[in-house]
């Protein structure tokens, strides 16, 4: 009986394992819509708005410059990352979903 308990054990310590690592999935729909950064204004994005097929309008400024710019982009979700056109942000979110967390410092709060 013991001989069948051991390798039992290890197989179900071994499930348990694999399954604390899992990535919770992130549905995109938590992103759409209107997120304007709570901040300073030396940052470089000032506004995403993300809609649900897949595209982002970015609204955005250079440091130092207070010319707003304006470029449609893709984005796509993978993991707890997001990818807007060329630039990748680590992301998080609180608040019920409404503040939007990039990078660890950027925040944004959702209109």
């Amino acid at each position: 009986m013991r001989n069948r308990v051991v390798p039992f054990g290890i197989i179900v310590l071994l499930i348990c394992i694999g399954l604390s690592g899992c990535e919770q999935k992130i549905d995109p729909e938590k992103f759409t819509g209107t997120w304007t950064y709570q901040g300073s204004k030396d940052l470089h994005t000032d506004t995403f708005i993300f809609y649900n097929n897949g595209s982002a309008y970015c609204i955005y400024h250079y440091p130092g410059s207070t010319v707003l710019q304006y470029q449609w982009n893709t984005y796509t979700i993978i993991e707890h990352k997001i990818k807007i056109g060329n630039s990748v942000y680590e992301f998080s979110f609180s608040e019920d979903y409404q503040t939007l967390t990039l990078n660890n410092t950027d925040l944004y709060i959702k209109e």
